[in-house]
């Protein structure tokens, strides 16, 4: 009996004993880790994706994947790990997922790795060479990437059209392109599409991004490689209704690189615009056969250059003369993309204002520029125009179409012992009858004998008051206009206001009063009003306040206070044998 128990006892043992070394063989093998790579044969601008799994979970420790940087780039490397449990059964596993691009062309081996112990096997990868074979070596690929120049030779800041592509006979989503950064150069997108080509009898996708890259030193440029990014088509998962991303897609683009030489050095800075073509063109505000002394005319010139951005174009020689005055408007500057890369345009817009009647002759525009077909020097020319002036209208420019002011009690009621009336024509007097005409003259004739001595005395000080009494309720019209936003009614006070300040000569335009007051603020910011009010094309502003402000000091300067010291009137339209 004994002796039976022993026997059952020994049994039990070694069952037990087998069951441990079981597990602990099963143990060893459940921890093994095991590399693999998502192909053999790849191309030395493709990526190619490692996995390592472990079916076990780790914790924080990590995995030492320095081995690989000597014959790869590292793009990512991500962990996942996973513990499930089915029909009782506990499983957990832990993958670290890698993203490599061969350094180089050749036999490569991914090296082991080992973590804690555990080592997985080496394996084997295939890396071919496509430089100097872009037909052939491609068109094996299902996915690749091209460079593309126009030139390996420029000047400095000469256009450099540079167009990368990534073809693709797969499904792939969201695509990517890294930043572009080129040293010693500005970059610009001009372009990107997407279109089918068939490459040797095989349909591709083709993602295309252009730039227009402009060297900005002497020297060797170089255009850095560039990484197209994206993922394997959605696949459906066999458990489960949602859809998972995947595999990364990555492809390098072929690094370039430009040649770039000065300017030749019998072209000047300023004039050293290298382009394809350079146009000039200008456009005019108002009718040319109407134009007159004193009243303002825009002039827009604008200059277009293939090749180049707008910051590139050199502004105009637009000098005043003495037959005329010029207010340039702030340069308008825009870039435009086309086909052939850069298209700048410098827009040049100025008030014109003719001091003379008679024919005026303006000079002809030249732009010297670079043209970097014939690699030689060409100017672009804007013939001379002559332009015909008549005399000042004695009337306004414009006559309103409502009401300077809409309100009676708005109305600014001025002396007409102290202003002209230019509201009143003068042919309505001659209209009187001849009975009335007599009766006013005789009683006037009364008043004035009565009243010539009193009036003689005391002249210089009442006509100094009403004065600037009437310049001062003037003043607050214009205020109230400019506040209303009603620029006419405001141009038509101004004028109101010249007459006043001018009763022997009242100015008739704005450039008559400014050339009056000797002020060239005033000129400017009137040229600027006239321009905003009769010309539709304009897009400057007007400084309202600065006007206002202006206007202000005129006002209260003593010279405009005192009628016997007033300065001297300049000719408010000169004639040309006066010169």
């Amino acid at each position: 009996m004994t002796l039976a128990i022993h026997s059952g006892l020994a049994k039990i043992t070694r069952r037990m004993a087998s069951v441990a070394l079981l597990l602990i063989f099963c143990s060893n093998s459940y921890a093994a880790l095991t590399a693999s790579i998502d192909r053999n044969l790849v191309y030395d601008n493709e990526s190619v994706q490692l996995t390592i799994r472990l079916d076990a979970q780790v914790g924080g420790v990590k995995l030492d994947v320095s081995v690989l940087n000597s014959d790869f780039e590292i793009i990512s490397n991500n962990r996942q790990q996973q513990y499930t449990v089915s029909n009782g059964r506990a499983e957990s596993s832990t993958e670290w997922n890698l993203v490599l691009i061969p350094r180089r062309a050749g036999n490569l081996v991914i090296p082991s790795l080992n973590l804690r112990g555990d080592i997985s096997d080496a394996l084997e990868l295939e890396v071919r060479s496509t430089a100097g074979n872009s037909t052939a070596a491609p068109i094996k690929q299902a996915i690749f990437a091209e460079t593309l120049v126009d030139k390996d030779r420029v000047y400095v800041q000469e256009q450099v059209l540079l167009t990368l592509r990534l073809y693709t006979s797969v499904s792939l989503t969201d695509y990517s392109l890294t930043p572009i950064a080129i040293d010693g150069a500005t970059v610009q997108q001009v372009a990107e599409n997407q279109y089918q080509k068939r490459v040797d009898g095989r349909d591709y996708l083709v993602i295309e991004v252009r730039y227009a890259v402009f060297p900005q030193n002497s020297g060797e440029l170089t255009i850095p490689a560039q990484r197209f990014g994206a993922f394997e088509a959605p696949r459906q998962r066999q458990f489960g209704g949602f859809r998972q991303r995947g595999n990364q897609v990555l492809r390098n683009t072929e690094i370039k690189t430009i040649k770039v030489s000065q300017r030749p050095t019998q072209i000047a800075g300023n004039q050293w615009m290298p382009s394809t073509q350079v146009e000039l063109t200008e456009t005019w505000s108002g009718d040319l056969g109407k134009l007159r002394v004193g009243e303002p005319v825009t002039r827009s010139i604008t200059v277009t250059a293939e090749g180049l951005t707008g910051a590139q174009i050199h502004p105009l020689d637009l000098a005043a003369a003495d037959e005329y005055r010029v207010y340039p408007d702030q340069a308008q500057l825009e870039t435009r993309n086309t086909d052939n890369g850069t298209l700048g345009v410098r827009i040049e817009s100025m008030a014109l204002v003719a001091s003379r009647e008679g024919q005026i002759q303006l000079p002809a525009l030249e732009v010297v520029w670079w043209n970097t077909r014939t690699g030689r020097s060409q100017v672009t020319i804007l013939e001379s125009r002559v332009l015909n002036i008549a005399a000042a209208s004695v009337s306004l420019p414009l006559t309103p179409t409502k009401p300077l002011r809409s309100n009676a009690e708005e109305r600014l009621s001025v002396p007409t012992t102290d202003t002209y009336d230019q509201d009143v024509p003068h042919l309505l007097w001659l209209s009187l009858s001849a009975n009335a005409l007599l009766l006013s003259t005789l009683v006037g004739l009364v008043l004035w004998r009565t009243r010539r001595g009193k009036k003689l005395t005391t002249k210089g000080s009442r006509s100094l008051d009403k004065r600037h009494l009437t310049l001062k309720q003037l003043l607050k019209a214009i205020r109230h206009e400019a506040r209303k936003n009603d620029l006419l009614a405001m141009r038509h006070s101004i004028l109101q206001w010249g007459h006043v300040l001018f009763p022997e000569a009242p100015p008739q335009t704005l450039h008559n009063l400014a050339e009056v007051l000797q002020d060239h603020k005033l000129k400017t910011q009137f040229a600027e009003l006239d321009a905003y009010l009769y010309d539709p094309q304009t897009t400057s502003k007007i400084d309202v306040d600065g006007l206002l402000g202006q206007l202000t000091r005129q006002t209260v300067q003593p010279t405009t206070k005192q009628p016997n010291g007033e300065r001297p009137l300049q000719p408010l339209y000169p004639k040309s044998n006066s010169r």
